[in-house]
């Protein structure tokens, strides 16, 4: 079964460590992918119910609100630093940035499914493309944190480091 509300976390991170907040909303999004890969069998099992529309107000809110946030925070701050201290690191900042616009463009046809699942209409899932989302999601998780985060902390100072939570921090206040 879903849980109705599988996007309560522990301890938060803080913007005065940005590194540990890209990778507590790694957890979030790996939260969101644990419900789509459910979704399929709830649905065939139970229809949409209120769990459903629930829980995927949670998902719904968190690709369309905080998930272009943290693109934002890898791209507008995190990306530009990490270029100029590694210069060697551009062709996995233009992986990254491609990873980005795949799942941005996945996201917006799950997206319409998701929003006709919670109007009612259980058959409007591509089961193969919410799959692939999450496939793709996950595979771009264990990227960014194989090799981008280990870079970013070998590579940027405490000060550097303070810019980017404090821009992370004003993008979510703006």
């Amino acid at each position: 079964m879903l849980p109705s509300e599988p996007f309560a976390s522990p301890a938060a991170a803080s913007f005065d460590t940005p590194l540990d907040m890209l990778t507590s909303c790694h957890q979030k999004v790996l939260r969101c992918c644990a419900q789509l890969d459910k979704l399929p069998g709830y649905l065939a099992e139970h229809g949409v119910t209120p769990v459903v529309v629930t829980t995927l107000e949670g998902v719904l809110r968190y690709f369309d609100v905080a998930g272009p946030l943290h693109h934002a925070d890898e791209e507008r701050d995190l990306f530009p630093l990490l270029a100029a201290r590694a210069p060697d690191s551009q062709p996995l900042l233009t992986e990254i940035a491609i990873e980005h616009i795949t799942l941005e463009g996945m996201w917006a046809r799950l997206r319409e499914q998701l929003l006709a699942v919670n109007a009612g209409d259980a058959a409007a899932l591509d089961t193969h493309l919410s799959q692939a989302f999450v496939q793709r999601y996950r595979g771009h998780i264990d990227h960014e944190e194989g090799e981008l985060l280990p870079l970013a902390q070998q590579v940027l100072s405490a000060d550097e480091l303070e810019r980017i939570g404090g821009a992370m921090s004003a993008r979510r206040r703006d």
